[in-house]
């Protein structure tokens, strides 16, 4: 028993051990590479206790580097971006090393790189823009490092004579991808000298810089000499003339903040910063705006089509061709912008492919990656481009959409290869969009093909092209996960209080106008009521409006029968006399002539 326990007590001191000598083997200061707010983990521990214990966990993974987040939060990285200062990285793992912040990452290099981001093998060189003299230790790694650095896309392999070539854009022709076989260093086993496609070793090799790579900016990986002959590259020991503005060291190789500020980019600015004890100087943007892959400053934005469902109006045949790309649904927004992974329709009509974002947003912009275009013709296919937007969309649809959904914009007149963007800003930031198209021109439709490595879809923002609002203020309201662009505020509020205002008016006219029915439905009852007596009151007549007529009116019926007797009275009298007048006649000859003769009218 006691053998037991002392067997196990000497395992854990000898595995205590070794942990610690694993643990001494990540120099801090040597791999600190800077804070970031974008990563993209290809494995995440939940909590870890430091640096170190981190780089533990990512040991079997192919990349380099990692991750730390909120003090404890591990992740293994294949890709990194949107850097800011370090400052931003402020909270500490439980022992005092720095890892990231609330929602920034402190990123290290955990060991040596033993694979790199290789975009195609090619039969012959590009063609070379900048070229840097290697010295005869050098690595893979510092060629990635001295391209990305000058702010070139590609690279590619390192001729006989040590020289690394960097370029902008590759041109077209036979390409092969497959397994890349990397070899290590002569001066150094632990670190890559050489990488080629499997099969392909007398090609060329070319790799992409902007996405796996980046490294402590405060140390250049050229000499910064003053009167550089013809603006070469090269690492010296000593600079005779000196150092050019913004660096010092024996090598001229060391920002110095206090000399043109430091050399660095418009718009940022060159501070120090104290990371894990260690000094370093940093080109960092203004607060609020990080510094994206193109050693840029831009407000950070989130890729809002990352691994979203794709849709397409046709698919063409999925499958993997070393020599034409490997064709299948997920790359047109799984993350991969080699070129050689794309999505890829067949149809002249209605000829779609769409991302669905599962919510609705502004879309200020997106960024689409060709794919690697042998010939000129398949390069043509994606000239000028459109992209649509919609809030809804039925995904079985199979109609012509053009005149149905709305238009975000076109794409370059002329398209570019693979490896760098095609960038298009909406026309309108005020849609509200859920489902973003890709389209050929309608002069491109008849080529029947259309295909893309990635596409990446951004929210709008004020900060670009003042939100599309022209001389007028722009103003961003956030409600939930989405950016709103408002323009001119002073016509929001304006258009609110108009807006109170008119509710207001028509609650005092609506209330006047159910005072003015509720008057006038009294009225018309008074009216009705009126009526309804006077009719009453005539058809009875019993009862009169003017208590006047009424009197008169009885007085005259009470005398008519007095008149009727009175005009009886007349008549017979007259003819009493009348009878009596003829008798006399008839007693008398002389007035015999007068018997005939016609009555006095005065009677």
């Amino acid at each position: 028993m006691n053998q037991t326990i002392f067997s196990y007590s000497l395992f854990l001191i000898i595995s205590t051990n070794l942990s610690s000598i694993a643990h001494a083997a990540i120099d801090l200061k040597e791999s600190y590479i800077g804070c970031y707010r974008n990563i993209s983990s290809t494995k995440t521990v939940a909590s870890v206790g430091s640096v170190d214990e981190c780089s533990l966990k990512c040991t079997d993974e192919i990349n380099n580097m990692i991750a730390l987040k909120s003090g404890k939060e591990c992740n293994c990285i294949g890709r990194l971006d949107s850097a800011v200062a370090s400052s931003q990285c402020d909270v500490l793992c439980a022992n005092r090393d720095a890892c990231g912040g609330r929602d920034s990452y402190s990123v290290y290099k955990s060991k040596p790189r033993k694979t790199h981001d290789d975009y195609a093998s090619f039969e012959t060189r590009q063609t070379d823009v900048i070229l840097i003299t290697l010295p005869n230790t050098y690595t893979f790694e510092m060629c990635a490092h001295f391209c990305f650095e000058t702010n070139y896309t590609f690279f590619q392999k390192i001729d006989p004579s040590n020289r690394c070539g960097c370029f902008q854009e590759h041109g077209t022709g036979s390409s092969y991808f497959t397994q890349l076989i990397c070899d290590t260093c002569s001066s150094d086993r632990s670190e890559v000298c050489r990488c080629y496609h499997q099969g392909h070793e007398e090609k060329i090799a070319i790799f992409a810089t902007r996405f796996q790579y980046d490294f402590q900016r405060g140390v250049s990986t050229y000499s910064h000499c003053r009167n550089r002959n013809n603006g070469s590259y090269e690492i010296t020991a000593n600079c005779p003339d000196g150092c050019d503005p913004g660096w010092r060291g024996d090598s001229c190789r060391e920002r110095d903040c206090s000399s043109d500020g430091g050399d660095c980019p418009v718009g940022m600015e060159c501070i120090e910063s104290t990371v894990n004890g260690n000094k370093y100087v940093e080109c960092v943007c203004p607060p609020g705006k990080v510094r994206n892959k193109w050693y840029q400053c831009e407000v950070f934005r989130k890729n809002l089509a990352l691994h979203k469902p794709p849709y397409y109006s046709s698919i063409y045949k999925e499958h993997d061709d070393p020599t034409m790309g490997a064709h299948y649904k997920i790359h047109l927004t799984d993350g991969n912008y080699d070129g050689y992974h794309i999505s890829h329709i067949l149809d002249a009509m209605p000829a779609w492919m769409a991302v669905d974002l599962l919510n609705l947003y502004c879309v200020g912009f997106i960024r689409a990656y060709n794919r690697i275009n042998q010939r000129t013709d398949f390069l043509k296919r994606m000239d000028k481009f459109v992209v649509r937007l919609n809030e809804t969309f039925d995904v079985s649809n199979r109609e012509d959409i053009r005149d149905k959904v709305n238009l975000c914009g076109y794409g370059p007149e002329e398209a570019i290869q693979g490896g760098n963007p095609m960038i298009v800003f909406c026309e309108n930031f005020t849609i509200f969009t859920r489902f973003v198209f890709i389209q050929p021109s309608n002069e491109r439709m008849k080529d029947h093909h259309t295909a893309l490595a990635e596409l990446e879809v951004f929210e709008a923002g004020c900060d670009l092209f003042n939100g599309r609002c022209g001389v007028e203020p722009c103003r961003e309201e956030k409600k939930e996960d989405s950016t709103i662009i408002h323009c001119n505020e002073e016509n929001d509020k304006k258009e609110k209080n108009g807006s109170k205002e008119k509710n207001d008016s028509k609650e005092k006219n609506d209330s006047k106008e159910k005072n003015d029915s509720k008057e006038k439905n009294d009225s018309k009852e008074k009216n009705d009521s009126k009526e309804k007596n006077d009719s009453k009151e005539k058809n009875d007549g019993k009862q009169l409006v003017d208590p006047s007529r009424t009197t008169y009116t009885i007085l005259g019926w009470s005398l008519l029968p007095l008149l009727l007797t009175l005009l009886t009275c007349c008549i017979i009298f007259m003819i009493k006399r009348r009878k009596k007048e003829k008798n006399d006649s008839s007693q008398s000859p002389k007035d015999s002539s007068a018997d005939t003769s016609e009555p006095d009218s005065t009677l």
